[in-house]
């Protein structure tokens, strides 16, 4: 290990233009990659689940895709203008490609190309009929119509073979309907749309994520170092290892996606930290005032070095907890994050320790006055570490406890609501749909019977439907039953189950001639499949509701029924399920690792127990203060704490590093002397890395935000820890192991 680090200080001493020259042509090489960047719009890559999957896919091959746009605006009445209008958008949608199909209210009136004809077939009588109709037919509430005639809807169904259809929908919708509407209100929503919203802020906070992660790089490096040459060094440290990664991303043929679109300012943010905590060594202080600046950049070099590696593995290991997720897509994140880790560490001591042996910044020539405040932060330290160990000791521990029931009571939720904020268009579309008609999302179940056309096992379904109405989360059933309902109560005494399989099959070719049929039945006819629409969006709670459909469907159907349940909302439920008990394990496991690392880097039980403690403390503190604020728990601000263990050990590292490698003959003054060598790097990365996640607390994005808000607090109370409680845990340590030695 000495000899190569002695070739890396030879290479960087000796060769300093090589391998700045390297660094720079694998930089320039790298933006070829850039050529082709996308960004993900499918979601369902990430769900694993064999079974979860395989019920789909047999539904992909029974019925095809379930994608649905809908389009809902309110009307005074169904009136001639209401119709009009109804006519005149749908006619404006229909000219759209990538639209295979559209159900409205016009379906059940006579078809016209022309709007003239179609004004002069809406006679009053028609109109009337058609009131008639609604009012005795429920087979359009809430579906095509409100129960109140006050809101219209139109169903579109997307050609999804139609190239990239979904991004491509999304923009002539979001073109067309604005222009038609004008001023009127009008509401958009589905799946497939809400999937192009949720990435089309991904791309945004890319754009708003990386230029204030550029701002806050160069503020922060003029602020801490006022010179020209180190604030472009330090800029270009900084960017590099963030091109680096994302060039090997895009050579591998991967796109932007939710995840990993934060890799960009956690490349910036860890490549900065890295930075500023090695150049803040060569700051010359009365401590090495008249010591060469070749011995400084010397001794920087070998005292930086294994602490340096040592936070790197660590902050692998926070990254890499996560690659055993089932989300392909947290893998990437995993996995390229890791890697920026690693490209930062190696250019960034690469770059910095070869410039700097060419150049000397102006802070290292001569010794710099002492910041304001400095010494009054450090004889606060000092008192409140050697005076009051106690009393610090006891309100930390006292505050960890209140914090613990706050920890505990964490609700679980992922809704809409904890993605966009209150005004967003989403969430609007997504009340005034769910109030005024079905869903907006809904669960599918697919059943099977030797039967399945027998009147005995339709019977069976219809007391299903009743069963799942009386459930407060279900406003809508669908399925043949409300085929069969509907046509018998136009077209005889009443709705009924007919009890010829015959007529059945009757009218199954009347609606299938309409294009309804397929929503219900498989083409071969041994699969029927219900629609469950559902008034809820939390993950959670979609796949508590999924299972106690599921559970009453097998209860209430013969014994020799077979019932899957399926559908995008239901697998996506499963999936965020899945992450967030995957996550939790993560966690787990980074402990453990960074346990092993501690307990092999210092060779002392007692120290790796307090670093472990200093460690964890600050995440579990920030979780209780985030529940508390009534941040969810989910995927989203769960990933913070397994991606902040791996980032914030970086200062009690290097703290403890200091301290266990120092000469000094007591503890105390190893402690002080750790505190005088160490106080402001700690600050300094500090600062940065809690400025490094608050911007993301300026994301519209509710998921980036509440990321930023946790990893900020974790940072915040992280660096009382470092400052504090780590000092007197030392301290207290150490006065026990006396008392019992005596």
């Amino acid at each position: 290990m000495k000899k190569l680090a002695e070739f890396a200080y030879f290479l960087v001493s000796q060769r300093p233009y090589a391998v700045i020259t390297v660094i720079f042509a694998a930089f320039i090489l790298s933006f070829g990659a850039f050529a082709h960047v996308e960004t993900a719009d499918d979601i369902e890559s990430g769900i694993t689940d064999p079974a979860v999957l395989q019920t789909f896919a047999r539904f992909r091959t029974e019925f095809g895709h379930e994608q649905q746009i809908l389009i809902a605006f309110p009307v005074a009445g169904i009136d001639r203008a209401a119709l009009l209008d109804l006519w005149s958008l749908v006619h404006r949608l229909r000219a759209l490609p990538q639209i295979r199909g559209i159900m409205s209210l016009l379906d059940v009136l006579k078809p016209f190309n022309r709007r003239e004809d179609f004004e002069a077939y809406l006679l009053d009588f028609r109109i009337e009929n058609l009131n008639e109709l609604l009012q005795k037919n429920s087979m359009f509430d809430n579906f095509l119509v409100s129960s109140d005639r006050r809101a219209l809807q139109v169903v579109v169904m997307p050609d999804m073979d139609y190239p990239d259809c979904q991004k491509q929908l999304y923009k002539e919708l979001n073109r067309l309907l604005p222009d038609y509407f004008g001023q009127r209100e009008y509401h958009v929503f589905g799946y497939m749309y809400f999937k192009e919203r949720f990435f089309e802020f991904i791309e945004r906070n890319n754009l708003v994520f990386i230029s204030l992660g550029f701002i806050l790089c160069t503020m922060l490096a003029w602020f801490f170092f006022p010179d020209i040459v180190v604030l472009v060094l330090i800029l270009c440290s900084v960017g590099i290892p963030a091109v680096l990664t994302f060039a090997i991303y895009f050579a591998n043929g991967n796109k932007i996606n939710l995840f990993t679109s934060p890799i960009i300012p956690f490349a910036l943010i860890i490549s900065l930290s890295e930075i500023i905590y090695l150049v803040s060594f060569f700051i010359r202080t009365h401590k090495h005032g008249n010591r060469p600046y070749e011995l400084l950049h010397r001794e920087n070099f070998f005292r930086l070095l294994r602490p340096c590696l040592i936070n790197s593995m660590t902050t692998l290991i926070g990254f890499l907890s996560l690659s055993y997720s089932p989300s392909p897509n947290i893998r990437l994140f995993s996995l390229y994050t890791s890697l920026a880790c690693f490209l930062s560490y190696f250019v960034t001591f690469g770059l910095i320790f070869s410039a700097l042996k060419l150049y000397q910044p102006k802070f290292s020539r001569s010794v710099q006055k002492e910041r304001r405040y400095g010494e009054g932060i450090r004889r606060f330290l000092r008192n409140a570490i050697f005076r009051h160990t106690g009393k610090v000791l006891a309100a930390s521990v006292i505050i960890g406890l209140l914090a613990l029931p706050f920890v505990f009571s964490a609700q679980t939720r992922n809704s809409l609501e904890d993605s966009f904020a209150a005004n967003d268009k989403i969430l609007t579309s997504w009340q005034f749909i769910k109030t005024h008609f079905s869903g907006p999302y809904q669960l599918l179940l697919m059943i099977s019977h030797p039967d399945l056309l027998s009147r005995a096992f339709l019977e069976k379904i219809d007391l299903l439907h009743d069963e799942l109405l009386a459930k407060p989360e279900i406003n809508r059933v669908f399925s043949l039953v409300s085929l069969l309902k509907a046509f018998t109560e136009s077209f005889s005494s009443g709705p009924e189950i007919p009890e010829s399989e015959q007529l059945i099959f009757s009218i199954l070719e009347f609606f299938d001639a309409r294009g309804i049929a397929e929503m219900v039945i498989s083409p071969n006819a041994d699969i029927l499949l219900l629609r469950v629409g559902i008034n809820q969006s939390d993950d959670f709670v979609i796949y508590d509701i999924g299972q106690r459909v599921l559970a009453e469907a097998r209860s209430l159907l013969p014994a020799s029924t077979s019932v899957e349940i399926t559908g995008e909302v239901y697998s996506q439920a499963v999936l965020q399920r899945n992450i967030l008990d995957n996550i939790s394990s993560s966690f787990a496991a980074a402990i453990l690792m960074i346990s092993l690392v501690f307990l092999v880097v210092f060779r002392s039980l007692s120290l790796s127990f307090i670093a472990l403690l200093i460690n964890f403390y600050p995440i579990f503190f920030a979780y209780a203060l985030a529940f508390l604020a009534g941040i969810p728990l989910n995927p989203s601000t769960a990933i913070a704490g397994c991606v902040m263990s791996g980032l914030i050990v970086d200062d009690t590292l290097h703290t403890i590093t200091f301290y266990h490698d120092s000469h000094q003959h007591t503890t105390q003054r190893r402690l002080l002397f750790t505190m005088q060598q160490m106080t402001w790097p700690v600050i300094y990365s500090s600062i940065l890395l809690g400025l490094g996640n608050a911007i993301f607390i300026f994301s519209d994005f509710k998921p980036f935000a509440y990321f930023g808000a946790i990893g900020a607090l974790i940072v915040v109370i992280g660096v009382l820890g470092d400052l504090i409680v780590l000092p007197g845990c030392i301290l207290a340590y150490d006065r026990i192991a006396k008392q019992r030695k005596s």
